[in-house]
């Protein structure tokens, strides 16, 4: 399964940052997947769950909403609280 570069990001510095195979989150306009060669986004995020797919695996975080930026198969996820669950 291909992979890419996720990375997620609060004001006290970098909590994840890895190869995925898909992350899941709670957009503004509704919930929507990312996977690998996704074409490029910028997008708002409300609160709720962020899911982390990984070949070894998935980890649930919680966000109080913020930022999610995609380009050439890294995806930049960007949050005020973030809490791993």
């Amino acid at each position: 399964m291909s992979t890419f570069i996720a990375q997620i990001l609060t004001p006290e510095g970098s909590l994840f940052e890895g190869d995925v195979t898909g992350v899941k989150m709670p957009g503004t306009q509704g919930s929507f997947e990312v996977k690998a060669n996704h074409a490029p986004i910028v997008s708002t995020l409300e609160e709720g769950e962020v899911l982390v797919r990984k070949s070894e695996g998935e980890t649930n975080y919680k966000i109080s909403g913020g930022f999610v930026e995609v380009a050439e198969n890294k995806l930049t996820l960007l949050a005020e609280s973030v809490i791993e669950e």
